[in-house]
């Protein structure tokens, strides 16, 4: 066989495999963090068992977390096998306050490189913010490679500021600004509480850099009630949608849903979480 019919056998074979890979499930979870203000079946330890549940039974490939604390992370990580934590505790860098983690399905990803930065003027000062915000904000990444696709993608999640719009505007240009210089520029994925309805202008930002708003793909008609995420225990649907997940053009969305399970009428978050199955395009 002459190099001519291999490189055409060769590229039969990756056309298969891409075809074949089976689609990929993100989560985008905001657990609500531990606080004393949450008793009953409000706190974590009466929360932590469907949380986990969720993930488990949604089968998800990867998961991005806000306000996961170490002890949130390790409960996950006890009742949901299979899975590896990327984040580091947003006050020192470390453990300590809150992550921006990323749950990744192990079976599937490996973990190539990973890293967070802060949304401040100066990313790599763990605790920085210099926007107008008081709480502290980063974004925590990964780059792995799904050996499904048998291809390499990077994934961002982050958690922007609840009070200072300067600070949600030049969070989202800094991490809009790493996204453009991942290596290599392939299929990339942002999740996150944005604490940002869908008129805020950071939405327009991120899609003008080339980001679709994967909820809307598949649901372009859907009205504020089902797009809404946040319910704060109640299960009600008159909140706001500050919780996104963003696909670059190399996905093809196959579904969204806004999960609203709850049992005996106790939920698992403040947050509905968010999903989206997205397909790498051929």
């Amino acid at each position: 066989m002459n190099l001519k019919s291999w490189m055409g056998v060769a590229a039969a074979l990756l056309a298969t495999s891409l075809a074949e890979a089976k689609p990929l499930r993100v989560l985008c979870y905001n657990l609500r963090y531990i606080t004393s203000g949450d008793k009953g079946e409000r706190a974590w330890t009466a929360r932590r068992d469907q949380a986990a549940e969720l993930i488990k039974s949604d089968a998800a490939d990867i998961v991005g977390i806000q306000e996961g604390l170490p002890q949130m992370l390790n409960d996950l990580l006890d009742r949901v096998p299979g899975y590896a934590v990327i984040g580091v505790g947003r006050e020192d860098g470390i453990d300590q306050g809150e992550y921006s983690a990323i749950l990744v399905n192990t079976r599937r990803f490996r973990i190539q490189e990973s890293g967070t930065f802060w949304l401040s003027d100066t990313p790599g000062v763990p605790n920085s913010r210099t926007w107008g915000n008081q709480v502290t904000r980063i974004c925590t990444w990964a780059k792995l490679y799904d050996r499904e696709a048998k291809q390499t993608l990077h994934f961002y999640n982050t958690h922007l500021d609840h009070e200072s719009p300067e600070a949600r505007k030049k969070g989202t240009e800094l991490i809009l600004s790493r996204i453009a210089a991942r290596q290599p520029a392939g299929p990339v994925i942002l999740t996150g509480d944005l604490n940002a309805r869908e008129e805020d202008p950071l939405h327009a930002a991120i899609k003008a850099a080339g980001l679709a708003d994967v909820w809307r793909a598949v649901h372009p008609e859907a009205t504020a009630e089902q797009s809404e995420t946040i319910h704060q225990f109640t299960g009600a649907t008159t909140g706001a949608r500050i919780d996104y997940i963003y696909a670059s053009p190399d996905f093809k969305a196959v579904d969204a849903e806004v999960i609203r399970s709850s049992k005996n009428g106790n939920y698992p978050s403040d947050h509905y979480p968010v999903r989206a199955t997205v397909k790498i395009e051929d």
